[in-house]
């Protein structure tokens, strides 16, 4: 989530612009942390989220985060 916040930055956007997340893991085993995690990134905030288990994922990574943000136009 560090990644996504870093993303969103250099976009000029943050956490508050996301509005959906796709999230990756090839286990359940290991929704609670996944959701732990979300849910303190987030806060108050809740964007529309997927849970998509997978097969093993790049590098060993037991979760992958996509995320969609609407990005401020710039004046």
């Amino acid at each position: 989530l560090s990644n996504v916040a870093a993303v969103l930055a250099a976009a000029g956007a943050d956490k508050n612009d996301v509005r959906m997340c796709r999230v990756y893991t090839p286990g359940v085993e290991n929704w609670d942390v996944i959701d732990e995690q979300y849910a303190l990134f987030f806060g108050a905030h809740k964007p529309a989220r997927v849970v998509v288990p997978t097969t093993a994922l790049h590098f060993g990574c037991l979760v992958e985060i996509e995320a969609v943000a609407k990005i401020k136009e710039k004046k």
